[in-house]
Formats: C-alpha cells, structure tokens, sequence
C-alpha cells in the first residue's frame, strides 16, 4: 500500500478494488496493479472478459488476486492489470487443466508481464 501523491495516478482504492477511486483526494490506502497478462484470442472480448472474470479471477483466483481491471485494446486482444499476491500461485492457475483448455478451445495465448513501480 502506498500513500497517494498524484490524484492523476492510475490507481485503485482499497475499499472499492475494482473501480478507480473517482475522489482521490478523500483516498490514503491504495493498491498499485503489479501484473500485465496481454492476451490474444478468437472469442469476443465481451465473451474473454465474461469468462476470464467468472472462471478464472473470482474462482480459481480469488485467493490472491486482489484487484483487477480489463482494457479492451480491440475485439481480439485484451490487457488485463491485476494485484496478485503470489505469482507462483497465478502461474500454477493459469497451468490449469480447466485454463489450459479454455485457452485451446479460444485460441488464446497469453503474455504475463510482473509490473514495478517507478518512483
């Protein structure tokens, strides 16, 4: 967690999680998103997101994914910024038989990048 300097700061409040926090200025306790999964796929992206978020994120990872957000970059392909508490636990899910079989019925290959902060 991290004290909030800059209100233009892409960041999420702690008490919402999953929504930018709209009056930063009343925000002190934030979470910083620490992973990228980019993501490609031959689904919809309204079906990808559906999906991803019901079977993977509030099931298979609602044990150390703190905090997500999608950003459709096209009907295709997908960034997906998440807080995860233990990579090896992300890696292991996403290794999945259920995973790894959504993934070949989507054609979707997936990127994961571990996000820094630069201060």
């Amino acid at each position: 967690m991290y004290l909030l300097e800059e209100p233009e700061e892409m960041v999420f409040c702690t008490a919402t999680l999953k929504e930018v926090c709209k009056h930063v200025e009343y925000c002190h306790l934030i979470i910083y998103m620490n992973t990228l999964i980019v993501s490609t796929f031959s689904c919809s992206f309204d079906s990808f997101k559906k999906d991803v978020t019901e079977l993977f994120l509030e099931d298979m990872c609602k044990k150390f994914v703190t905090a997500y957000e999608f950003v459709k970059v096209d009907e295709h392909k997908s960034h997906l910024l998440m807080n995860v508490t233990d990579l090896k636990k992300l890696g292991a899910a996403m290794a999945d038989p259920v995973a790894t079989e959504w993934d070949k019925k989507n054609n979707c290959n997936d990127t994961v990048y571990k996000i820094e902060l630069v201060e």
